[in-house]
């Protein structure tokens, strides 16, 4: 029981080594080949033109080369995640809060009215970038981790990394205006006029009086 699950630690250990290994191997590049990249970015889309604004860059691990791996830059040493999780999905994110709540410094790239963005002679890392002033018409950029240079489909490098960060267009929900109910028109005068009710009282009043009289004339004559 005690040799197999020697042999079972081994086999874990050598295959975290082996992880470690390649991923070191990842970032080995020959010394002929240039130490500085090319970061040009294009943000127009089928359905979006940008038309200026800017972006913040920051440098949050380099390439040790005379150790042949990589490292985090000054700063980032603590942002809780290890190079294997840049990989995942929300790492950008996570990586944009740390650097907000520590007050870490960008790099502000001022976008063409053409769209388009060029940063050149950029030391070899890994970058993020996220939104520093709103586009018109589009959704928030979502924050992303870019490699310089980054591995081509058939394992060279590419120094000149051309990027096209995914934007969404703004819709904007549209409200049905509120109608009221009409106001129904005003009857038109019909020419009755209010003058005949005082007189049609006084009549009134007179005829009852008159009644009354002819009453006790009429008691008055049978008394006699």
């Amino acid at each position: 029981m005690f040799k197999k699950l020697c042999c079972i630690l081994c086999c874990i250990a050598i295959l975290c080594l082996t992880a470690t290994a390649v991923f070191a191997a990842g970032w080995y590049w020959y010394d002929d080949e240039p130490q500085n990249g090319t970061l040009s970015f294009d943000f127009n889309t089928d359905q979006i033109s940008v038309t200026g604004g800017s972006v913040d860059m920051r440098m949050i691990a380099y390439y040790d080369a005379e150790n042949k791996t990589l490292r985090f830059c000054e700063g980032w040493e603590s942002c809780g995640l290890s190079f294997q999780e840049l990989f995942d999905e929300k790492a950008a994110d996570r990586l944009l809060a740390y650097a907000e709540t520590n007050g870490l410094a960008a790099h502000e790239i001022k976008i063409g009215s053409d769209g388009r963005a060029k940063v050149t002679e950029l030391p070899i890392g890994v970058y993020l970038v996220s939104q520093s002033t709103p586009f018109d018409g589009c959704l928030p950029l979502v924050p992303a981790l870019i490699s310089v240079p980054l591995m081509g489909d058939n394992g060279s490098w590419i120094f000149d990394v051309q990027a096209k960060p995914k934007l969404e267009p703004l819709v904007i929900e549209t409200t049905v205006p509120h109608t009221t109910e009409p106001t129904p028109p005003e009857l038109p005068p019909t020419g009755q006029t209010n003058w005949p009710v005082p007189l049609m009282l006084l009549s009134g009043c007179f005829l009852i009086l008159l009644g009354i009289c002819l009453r006790r004339d009429k008691r008055h004559e049978t008394n006699v």
